[in-house]
């Protein structure tokens, strides 16, 4: 299942019809991954954070929780990785790894929307030279505020195309987003 989130105010509408994501097939090819948690560690100069969308107990239960990224203004050098698990398990199940050496199969996508001064650009490819988007370069401008939609694709046909690179959508995301 897919989730969007276009606008901050219909979070809650959206998400508790809409919960838990299924993810890349297993190894075994019987059952799909549960994601639960997305994580967006990013980093620079005087700057560390984690910001997470978490949807612990899966689908049919509680909302998921949405940091909102809050990020200095005028700030350049701040880099993005995903990881990418599931929490509900014991101990949790990591996935990024499993991503990463697929990466071939499998492309991140970044939307910046609603008037947030934001700047995303990739930092890593597949290992045939095609887009990837697991680590991208952040750049923020004045002051603002909006969304940052993060998607997973899984099988995208054209990786080349961001805005529509074809194959299943594993996730898709949005946080809000705070420039100060």
């Amino acid at each position: 299942m897919k989730i969007k989130v276009s606008s901050f105010a219909s979070i809650a509408f959206i998400l508790s019809g809409l919960f838990m994501l299924g993810g890349c097939e297993k190894h075994d090819h019987t059952e799909q991954e549960n994601i639960t948690t997305i994580k967006l560690l990013v980093t620079g100069p005087g700057f560390d954070q984690t910001f997470t969308w978490n949807d612990s107990d899966g689908p049919g239960g509680n909302d998921p929780v949405i940091d909102e990224i809050t990020l200095p203004a005028s700030t350049s050098g701040l880099q993005c990785a995903v990881l990418v698990s599931d929490e509900s398990q014991s101990p949790a199940v990591d996935y990024t790894a499993e991503i990463s050496a697929e990466n071939t199969a499998h492309l991140f996508t970044w939307t910046v929307s609603g008037g947030a001064s934001l700047t995303i650009t990739g930092a890593d490819q597949d290992s045939s030279g095609k887009p990837f988007g697991q680590i991208t370069n952040w750049a923020t401008g004045q002051t603002s505020t909006g969304f940052l939609t993060v998607k997973l694709y899984h099988e995208p046909t054209d990786k080349n195309n961001s805005a529509n690179p074809g194959g299943e959508v594993d996730f898709d995301i949005a946080f809000p987003v705070k420039i100060q």
